[in-house]
């Protein structure tokens, strides 16, 4: 079984590299890419990771609110920059950038370590990741074909 940790670290490193890429040529393609990439990473982490979370880790409540908070923001970001005109996406990619770095930083370096302390099975993690990505995509590619 995958590490769930790993596997979030893994799509943080993947999207990074799409925001480098987005700085360097600003292709809208580069930018819906990377709202896809974080459109699916963020409902994995909703259905899984934020629910291990709120249930093994002391205050774990209150800290899942705050990252679904970071996400509701990112989302919005998202949505505006679906409807906005090409010229428009840099500036609201580089703030979404933003959001997104520093959602990541309080992840890997609070969230993460709390809930191996707290004894959260990383592979049992990484498989409910694995079957919310599925799910997560399967619905993606649904709603794109409509």
């Amino acid at each position: 079984m995958a590490d769930g940790f790993e596997m979030l670290t893994a799509d943080h490193r993947e999207v990074e590299g799409l925001f480098d890429t987005y700085r360097h040529d600003s292709e809208d393609s580069v930018a819906h890419e990377i709202c896809e990439r974080l459109s699916v990473h963020t409902r994995m982490e909703e259905a899984a990771l934020y629910p291990a979370l709120r249930r093994y880790v002391d205050g774990g409540d209150d800290l899942a609110d705050v990252a679904e908070q970071e996400h509701a923001a990112v989302k919005s970001i998202i949505a505006r920059i679906y409807d906005s005109p090409p010229g428009e996406l840099f500036d609201l990619v580089t703030e979404m950038r933003h959001d997104v770095e520093r959602h990541v930083e309080t992840e890997e370096s609070e969230l993460f370590p709390q809930m191996r302390e707290a004894g959260v099975d990383a592979g049992l993690l990484g498989a409910e990741l694995e079957g919310a990505r599925r799910a997560a995509t399967e619905n993606s590619a649904r709603y794109s074909s409509t």
